[in-house]
């Protein structure tokens, strides 16, 4: 295999390497974890020509589908593309936010999340993908239930009433766990895209390599943290 490959682009268009030589799995995701049956057929249809005919589901509602060779990562994608399938990603970028049914048809849901999540995406062009100084996950919960654990991202959301939604900030998991901070309000869908975007925009221009939102917050303090970024006018 070639010694010039560029595995960050590769790793931001859905592909990592395992540990098997050579060998790499691609990782899909769709907004709001929603996939068609076209896209299942082909995700399915690759596992079987390119890897080794099985997929692995990830905790973020993506699709894993290991063993594919380098050689073959061009007709992979050009396949996918064609499908409509999403890429996911791993680094130092916005990770496939994780969003659960809210009100589209579980009995507890209270807001939209699949229209919260879209707006995210299609207004602020906060999406997988999106380049930042460390990992970056965004969660969207229905109810007071958290089922997506909206205490251990960096921003979580959850419905708490119709058309009302309560924010934490500054959660993460891995290695040394932070609980989120929660906003000591409710507040309307314009307000969490405020929220949102201020958050990773505040994110995007001080936080330092490899630094998650709840170290960045550690350094310089939750109040500074809420006043340079714009937050505490919200």
């Amino acid at each position: 295999m070639a010694d010039n490959i560029d595995y960050d682009n590769l790793k931001k268009r859905g592909f990592l390497r395992q540990k098997q030589d050579g060998l790499f799995l691609f990782r899909t995701r769709m907004s709001s974890g929603i996939y068609k049956k076209e896209q299942l057929d082909k995700i399915s249809q690759i596992a079987q020509e390119f890897g080794q005919g099985f997929v692995h589901l990830t905790v973020r509602q993506g699709i894993e589908i290991p063993f594919i060779k380098f050689e073959n990562i061009s007709e992979v994608e050009a396949q996918l593309n064609s499908a409509q399938v999403k890429s996911g990603t791993s680094g130092a970028r916005v990770r496939a936010t994780t969003v659960c049914p809210g009100n589209n048809w579980c009995k507890f849901g209270l807001i939209n999340t699949f229209a919260l999540s879209d707006k995210m995406e299609k207004e602020l062009g906060i999406e997988c993908g999106l380049d930042l100084p460390s990992k970056f996950k965004i969660v969207i919960s229905g109810c007071p239930n958290c089922c997506t654990r909206v205490q251990q991202s960096e921003i979580g959301v959850h419905g708490v009433a119709a058309g009302n939604h309560a924010i934490y900030l500054g959660g993460c998991g891995g290695r040394v766990p932070h609980t989120g901070f929660k906003l000591n309000k409710v507040f309307n869908e314009n307000e969490v895209l405020q929220i949102i975007g201020k958050a990773v925009n505040f994110f995007k221009a001080n936080g330092k390599s490899k630094q998650r939102l709840a170290l960045l917050i550690e350094e310089i303090g939750k109040e500074k943290f809420l006043k340079d970024s714009g937050l505490d006018n919200v």
